[in-house]
Order: structure tokens, then sequence, then C-alpha cells
């Protein structure tokens, strides 16, 4: 009788189980990506891209500075800016550990015109004010993705010199002809995300995993389809030097070494010239 009654008990508690999961997935599966509401303002405009020829206007590029030291206080600040994709020379990307030697890490790519331009192409997940980011809300359906195009003065100042993080800019090993594949690839789905917003997701669809579906995208096979760096971000400049995509054969933790600009960009400041001198490594 009581073996009946575990039989009956271990019958339905599997059956809530299931039920359970199948409404968890199907809302989950419904869920709409919110485009509008309440975004934090450091991503509450979305950067546009319009294309003639080789010339590439970008709207919005994101120019915040922080006069206060904080990063909870920022003067907003956009521009609106062509570039002439035939002077695109090189791809640098950006990796912030969001502590020494952590196992997390943001990264990103820098775009490098003959100009003496940079652009910064950094793929976010997009947060409403009150919210903050979960690695684990992020495996689900809670905040749409982002494409956010930013000058490094932004993008690289922010996190070496507010947040103080470690940041690396590490030169890629690439043409300009895969270059300008690369960003307009990048650009393009920038303005994909707007017609049609998808969820970010911490460990598929995050800033690492992303950079490795455009670079598979053009060339197929280039890095393994599944990739434990992109949830283990920290390690993802390894697997880039692995995989020849870092233009160094320095072992990484020399390359690391090489490549850390914190330092230099705390002495240099906030400057018209900054991208060019976070790079000389004479300072």
């Amino acid at each position: 009788m009581k073996k009946l009654k575990y039989r009956i008990i271990l019958k339905y508690a599997g059956l809530i189980i299931f039920l359970s999961l199948s409404i968890f997935f199907i809302w989950q599966n419904t869920k709409k990506v919110p485009t509008e509401g309440d975004w934090q303002a450091k991503v509450a405009v979305l950067s546009k891209a319009e294309f003639q020829g080789q010339l590439v206007t970008v709207k919005n590029v994101r120019n915040f500075t922080y006069e206060s030291g904080s990063e909870n206080n920022p003067t907003v600040a956009y521009y609106d800016k062509t570039y002439d994709l035939n002077k695109l020379t090189k791809v640098w990307y950006v990796t912030e550990p969001f502590a020494p030697g952590a196992a997390v890490a943001h990264t990103f790519l820098s775009f490098e015109f003959s100009t003496g331009d940079f652009l910064s192409i950094t793929i976010e997940s997009r947060l409403m004010k009150g919210q903050s980011y979960s690695a684990l809300a992020g495996m689900l359906h809670t905040y749409p993705l982002m494409y956010i195009a930013a000058d490094e003065r932004d993008a690289v100042y922010l996190r070496a010199n507010i947040r103080k993080d470690p940041v690396y800019v590490y030169p890629v090993r690439t043409t300009p002809e895969h270059a300008r594949l690369l960003l307009t690839d990048m650009l393009q789905k920038m303005n994909d995300l707007e017609v049609n917003p998808e969820w970010y997701n911490s460990l598929t669809a995050n800033c690492t995993s992303m950079i490795a579906y455009h670079i598979n995208k053009l060339f197929p096979g280039r890095l393994p389809k599944f990739l434990w760096q992109g949830a283990l971000t920290g390690y993802a400049d390894e697997l880039a030097l692995k995989s020849g995509l870092l233009d160094t054969d320095l072992p990484i933790d020399q390359a690391r070494q090489k490549y850390y600009i914190s330092d230099i960009s705390r002495k240099v400041g906030y400057v018209k010239n900054y991208s060019a001198l976070i790079r000389n490594t004479d300072i």
C-alpha cells in the first residue's frame, strides 16, 4: 500500500514538474523583446549606420564624459561621423577583465582608420533604470541585445580610468579587406537589431560569443563552433591568440603585459589624441 502511495506521489510530482517546465519554456519562447522602455542613460540611444558605397555614416556614436569621476553621473553626448571604409587599416581587440585575473571580462572591437579615427563597437545587454545585470538572469530572456558605436574616449577611458579595471588593447591579425567585411557585418547587425530585436544571452549571445559569430559567419570554421570562452570571457584573449587572431607571437602572459593600457590611460587622461597615446608604449 505504501509503495502504491509513493508511486502516485512521484507520478503527480513528475507531472507537476513537467507542466511547470513546459509553461516556463512556452513563456520564454513567446516573450517579446522590448523595444521601448525607461532605459539607463548609457544604453538609451541606438546607434545606426547609413551606407553609401564605401562611405558609412554612423549616427549616435556615444561619447560620454565623466567629469564627476563616477560612471553613474556621465555627461551625455553623441556625434554623427562619416567613415571611409577604404581607409580602414586595423582592428583592435579590447578586453576588460572585471578584476585582475578574473574569469569573466567584457570584450569588444575597435576599428582604426588612416585618418586617425577610431570607432569602437561594443555588444552589451540593454538595461532599464533600476535594473542590474545578472549573469543568471542573462541566461533567460531578460535583456535585449544591443550594439553600441562608441568613441574610444568613452568605451576605453570609462573602463580604464573610471572603473579602474585592467584593460588590454591587442592588435588583430587581419587585412584591410577583411577588416572592412567585419565592420560592415557588425554595423549591419546593429541596424537589423532595431527592426528585428533579439535577446541577450550571457552564454550564447554576449559580447564575446557575438564577435565569434561574426568571425565565423565571414570566415567559416575560423573559431570553434562551441566556445567555453563564450561564458568564461576572461580567457577569450588566450583563445584569440591560439587561433592566430592576435597580431603577436608572444605567449599570452607577455602579450597581456605588452598590451595592458590602463596605466597609460590614467596618465594621459581625456585628451584629443587619446587613442594614439594609449598605444604609445614609450609613455
